[in-house]
């Protein structure tokens, strides 16, 4: 099984390839239709299942209030989780064969987010692993994730290949608390303790993308 580490910041490129022909044989004409027929109604099949599997939300409608001055730990030796992509990269909720939704743009300190990742493609994609996901709170320096980690280790994340069918892929229930944003397969804090304000979820393995929500604590 393959395995990549991702230090700080990482990337990925899908790759397409496709060959064409031409022939003026019955023969080759009529199972190239067949084929194109068949293709169509995947295609097809893969937007009825999309409609109906994309329900959610991308985004509050409204822009938000004021960002949150200074986001400063107090304990010693903490260091911020730092962005795992391109800063300024991140499209909100598609990525043209991925689908990020949320299940609502407003939330009370302690509730349960449930969020969805689909694959609209008609492809079986290679992605990361479900934890690899950031929490950010919008800041006057811009969005910052609300969790690090103390020491001197570096923060890393190995990359198993998962195989994502279309269809959906993966869905998180996040409580809304300290305790809730961080997943099980990573020693992180949160600090300072979540406030009132615009956050957002990004999902960052191959292409980011990411759904945001208002918290009122």
């Amino acid at each position: 099984m393959r395995r990549r580490h991702y230090l700080l910041a990482t990337s990925s490129v899908l790759g397409f390839a496709g060959c064409s022909s031409t022939s003026s044989d019955p023969t080759e004409t009529a199972a190239k239709t067949e084929t194109e027929n068949t293709e169509q109604q995947t295609a097809g099949n893969t937007e009825e299942m999309t409609e109906r599997q994309l329900s959610g939300h991308i985004r509050p409608a409204e822009s938000p209030e004021s960002p949150v001055k200074d986001l400063s730990c107090e304990k010693g030796n903490f260091t911020r989780h730092p962005p795992m992509y391109d800063e300024g990269s991140v499209p909100w909720g598609d990525t043209g064969y991925v689908s990020l939704r949320i299940d609502g743009t407003a939330f009370e300190y302690g509730d349960t987010a449930q969020i969805t990742l689909t694959n609209t493609s008609d492809s079986t994609l290679t992605l990361g692993l479900k934890y690899m996901y950031q929490i950010e709170l919008l800041t006057e320096d811009g969005w910052q994730d609300v969790r690090g980690q103390t020491g001197d280790d570096e923060f890393q994340y190995v990359d198993m290949g998962t195989e994502a069918a279309p269809g959906e892929v993966f869905e998180w229930s996040l409580r809304l608390t300290e305790d809730g944003v961080v997943p099980g397969e990573k020693d992180f804090t949160v600090c300072p303790e979540l406030v009132s304000g615009r956050y957002r979820f990004v999902y960052w393995t191959a292409t980011p993308v990411a759904v945001a929500f208002d918290l009122q604590k």
